[in-house]
């Protein structure tokens, strides 16, 4: 067979169905196989960027590896943010691009470029993926296949690319003489499992407000298996905004999300200022989590810290932290199996100890979410509510990056089937609509994006994509006609010059219920909520759809803290008495 056949036939017998790119005439014989193979679903994007977020949004909602191509040159290029949003946040997605024909290499020294279209993408992407090669015979195609689908799933998941020269492509592979090496193993052995685990039980049982906080680490694990553990551990949670879909909304145990910036502000108080211990699952506690100033983060409570990445643990928070290097699964599993044999709650003093914590910990969110509601400047995040009030039947939520995903992170109100995903570590812009075509198949219900005027324009021509394929992907444009972020951030610090930001300083929005329209789309406009909220009664999320909301210029992301501010003091500041109210709790 082709070896275009051979590599469909691998990515099919791996559980790969649904393959996103561009067609270009160095991919062309692998697109041409993918296409003729039935286990298979080819999607064309109009960017190979869509292609890259959408198999990154598959994968984010999954966790399980899948396939964007492109062809050399600028498509392979124009990959690479998809690729390295898949590394920052552990997305194991295969890359597969087209390349020169390897006839067409010359051995001179210097040269820029051997033939039209041709780049060196190994080289270029190596920083931000586990596993890249570039195939030069057929007969170590099987080995790098096994290698870079090996590398894509084990101990931190993550992408990997191949680079396939066209003539490799076309070639017959003999497919009685495959030769296929082992996969590596990990080079560290992980700790023991018991250990780890018996010193998260005995550490709780002797802290008296003990939190656990999950991050990105937890999000693709057995979701009943860990609640099930969350259940029997009894503690609050807290998660990182990656996170944030672990537990519904409505959940006992859920605290919010941990965010230096724009985190829920009782989470924040909770871990900064309340808790004496953390268990953290997952989590990296980078400074976007922590502050800069680590050593006046939780600076009360004990952190022990399990991760699959030693690397991330070598990022000390705290001096003394107790880091753990082994897979969050297994831990959650012993952990579960420990608490089977001896229950944390058989104990009647550790009971009523978490117990009392766990009504402080409601007693503050209580009153900090009345708090903030009431709060005028948070009007965007009305809306949000809105939104999530009205869709209910979405499988998925996906966010952009920009104040909106601040108000989405915050305010939608999350039910047990769904998720919520982002450009976590790698925080791009445009993520939002190729993720949610991406999340879609994975998930086989109807998406929403909570998108800006700013993110969306960076992958509008995707709009064609869920128009062809009538995906029910709902666009809402939270449009306040500026770059948000950047806005309050010239207000902070450049004395309100609004350079690039704004129509007076250069920016400029078009009409994007017309743009939707050109594109065959369904579109609304919701100049006040009173529109909104009568658009949601009659809006169909299983069609493609687009609703523009408009907000003021100078909407604002709230509650936010300021730099080298304490997390917990976020602006604008609750009033003196409550906070000291809350600390003497």
């Amino acid at each position: 067979m082709r070896a275009s056949d051979y590599i469909a036939d691998f990515l099919a017998e791996h559980g790969i169905r649904h393959c996103y790119g561009y067609q270009g005439t160095m991919i062309a014989f692998f697109v041409d196989a993918v296409c003729r193979d039935p286990r298979l679903f080819n999607h064309v994007c109009y960017n190979e960027q869509g292609a890259a977020f959408a198999a990154v949004g598959e994968a984010k909602i999954t966790g399980r590896p899948t396939l964007a191509y492109a062809t050399s040159g600028p498509g392979a290029a124009n990959l690479i943010s998809g690729i390295a949003d898949a590394y920052y946040d552990s997305a194991p997605v295969i890359f597969i691009t087209g390349q020169l024909n390897t006839y067409e290499y010359q051995n001179i020294p210097g040269l820029k470029q051997h033939g039209f279209q041709e780049m060196n993408i190994v080289d270029m992407v190596s920083p931000v993926v586990k596993y890249a090669r570039q195939v030069k015979t057929t007969e170590e195609l099987p080995d790098i296949l096994e290698k870079a689908y090996h590398a894509a799933v084990s101990g931190r998941p993550g992408p990997v690319l191949i680079d396939l020269p066209m003539n490799i492509q076309r070639e017959e592979i003999n497919t009685d003489k495959i030769s296929v090496s082992a996969g590596e193993s990990s080079e560290v052995p992980y700790d023991d499992l018991c250990e780890i685990a018996d010193l998260i039980i005995h550490s709780i049982s002797e802290a008296e407000r003990p939190v656990l906080l999950l991050g990105n680490g937890v999000v693709n694990q057995d979701r009943g298996a860990l609640r099930d553990m969350i259940s029997k551990l009894g503690l609050p949670v807290v998660t990182s905004l990656p996170g944030r879909d672990i537990l519904p909304e409505d959940h006992p145990l859920n605290f919010g999300y941990l965010g230096y910036a724009y985190g829920h502000r009782y989470a924040n108080i909770i871990i900064n200022k309340k808790t004496d211990l953390i268990i953290s699952l997952g989590c990296n506690l980078n400074h976007r989590q922590t502050g800069m100033k680590t050593e006046i983060f939780a600076e009360k409570a004990r952190i022990i810290r399990v991760d699959i990445d030693l690397a991330e643990l070598q990022r000390k928070v705290h001096k003394d932290d107790i880091c753990c290097y082994a897979d969050c699964k297994d831990i959650i599993r012993v952990v579960s199996e420990k608490l089977d044999a001896a229950p944390l709650s058989g104990k009647e003093k550790k009971y009523r100890k978490l117990k009392t914590w766990l009504e402080i910990c409601s007693g503050i969110k209580s009153l900090l979410m009345v708090y903030d509601q009431s709060d005028p400047l948070r009007q965007p995040n009305s809306l949000v509510s809105m939104i999530s009030d009205k869709t209910e039947n979405a499988g998925a939520i996906i966010c952009d990056v920009g104040q909106h995903q601040m108000w989405g992170a915050q305010s939608y109100k999350l039910r047990g089937h769904q998720r919520m995903i982002f450009s976590g570590g790698h925080g791009a812009m445009g993520f939002s609509l190729p993720a949610a075509i991406g999340a879609h198949y994975a998930c086989g219900k109807p998406v929403i994006t909570i998108t800006g005027d700013g993110s969306l324009q960076m992958n509008i021509q995707e709009l064609q994509w869920i128009h062809r394929e009538k995906i029910p992907v709902t666009v809402f444009v939270m449009n306040n006609r500026a770059l948000g972020l950047i806005h309050q951030q010239q207000d902070a610090l450049f004395q309100s010059r609004y350079f690039s930001s704004v129509k007076e300083g250069g920016y400029l929005v078009p009409d994007f219920c017309r743009v939707a329209d050109a594109y065959g789309i369904n579109s609304y406009k919701a100049p006040d909520g009173e529109m909104l909220e009568n658009i949601l009664e009659h809006i169909d999320l299983n069609v493609p759809n687009l609703v523009e909301i408009i907000l003021p210029e100078d909407s604002c992301a709230a509650p936010k803290t300021s730099f080298g501010e304490a997390m917990h003091n976020q602006s604008p500041l609750i009033p003196e008495n409550i906070m000291n109210h809350i600390l003497a709790l």
